[in-house]
């Protein structure tokens, strides 16, 4: 089963006030549309990405997919009049099977994320139809033609919806073709689908999430960029109870058993990934170290390197570290000079930005009793 995005870029945008097409306006450092590119080209879960463009676009969206490395962009192709007919250009020009899922994303929604591409296409895979949203968070009215309040409307079943939107291929086939057919005018994809007699599973997708359509969303949307970022990591490990391993902690060997994992096993450094990743809305560090490992991989450090490599690439620098370790052996204080000098070298930051704390547990816990050791990590992540 292969995974479709089709990413609609053929929009006029006049309500955002531009003389460029919006997808091409800048969001900090990079255009709209490429920030929705790169998230469907770091997914997994997707398997080929097709454009769909303006005539006078399509050259430069073909120049900016082949520049930024964007390998799963297969093909661009030509939009239509309408964004529906937009979709069925591209939906016809697919070599696609019927069980095959295709997702359907806005150009101009640059802020959703590698869970939400994921849930929505598990959910399609198992309903056939699936579509991304967040509840009403504001009350709602129905107003007649003359501009009188009609009724409230129960906000509590109402949802605000957004792309991606994810379905079969065949049915999502039928459901354009047929509207085609009767000149029938959706207000999103998901209608089409319903129009068949189908079932729409919704979920939830951050507020974040939003289509960029007014100069006021793209104000919105550089304030969030523009913020600083917190991030929460832990690991743990237990130590080896037989044969011989160094232990290593913070990147600094040091006496005592080594842990009990495919790697060095250093806490810090995982903890520290994992905070890294946190604050990036990234993945665990098991998603990028484990292939590492496979392949020989074993020093700890050369997976904070990789996490290290995508902050860059954000636009993000670290603000300050703090690490906290419990364990009831060995004592931190003779190493954590050392620790901080080597993790200031690790992450280009300097030794007054990371604060190293420990604690003996007092027993109470397994860490605390000398089976283990476990490293809490919060990061500040600010804007270069």
């Amino acid at each position: 089963m292969t995974t479709h995005a089709i990413i609609t870029c053929a929009g006029v945008g006049k309500r955002m006030q531009s003389e460029v097409n919006k997808i091409f306006l800048l969001l900090d450092k990079e255009s709209i549309v490429e920030r929705t590119i790169r998230v469907f080209q770091a997914c997994d879960a997707v398997d080929e990405i097709l454009l769909v463009a303006r005539e006078q676009d399509k050259a430069e969206i073909e120049r900016l997919a082949a520049s930024k490395g964007f390998s799963k962009v297969k093909k661009v192709v030509l939009g239509g009049e309408r964004r529906q007919q937009s979709v069925y250009n591209a939906l016809i020009s697919l070599e696609a099977k019927a069980d095959d899922i295709v997702l359907v994303h806005n150009g101009v929604n640059p802020f959703v994320d590698d869970k939400t591409i994921r849930e929505v296409i598990d959910a399609a895979k198992k309903y056939e139809a699936a579509v991304v949203g967040f509840k009403a968070r504001d009350t709602l009215k129905e107003v007649d033609e003359k501009g009188f309040v009609v009724g409230t409307l129960d906000r509590s079943v109402i949802w605000q919806v957004q792309t991606p939107q994810a379905f079969r291929f065949g049915a999502a086939l039928k459901a354009y073709k047929e509207a085609d057919k009767d000149n029938f005018k959706g207000t999103d994809d998901a209608m089409l689908i319903e129009r068949l007699g189908k079932r729409v599973k919704m979920v939830e997708c951050a507020p974040e999430n939003i289509k960029l359509t007014l100069p006021t969303d793209l104000e919105f949307a550089n304030k969030l960029l523009s913020t600083s970022r917190i991030g929460f990591g832990m690991d743990s490990h237990r130590f080896l109870t037989e044969g011989e391993k160094k232990l290593v902690i913070g990147g600094i060997e040091t006496e005592g058993k080594g842990f009990d994992a495919n790697s060095d096993g250093d806490v810090v450094l995982h903890a520290l990934f994992n905070a890294i990743s946190n604050g990036l809305g990234e993945k665990s560090l098991g998603h990028f170290a484990d292939p590492m490992c496979e392949k020989g991989v074993k020093d700890s450090a050369e997976y904070l390197k990789v996490i290290l490599g995508i902050m860059k690439e954000r636009g993000y620098a670290l603000g300050n570290v703090g690490v906290m370790l419990e364990g009831k052996s060995p004592k931190i204080v003779p190493i954590e000079d050392k620790m901080k000098e080597h993790l200031s070298q690790l992450l280009s930051l300097p030794a007054s930005q990371i604060g190293i704390t420990a604690t003996s547990g007092e027993s109470l816990t397994a860490f605390g009793k000398g089976l283990g050791m476990q490293c809490f990590c919060v990061v500040s992540l600010h804007k270069n």
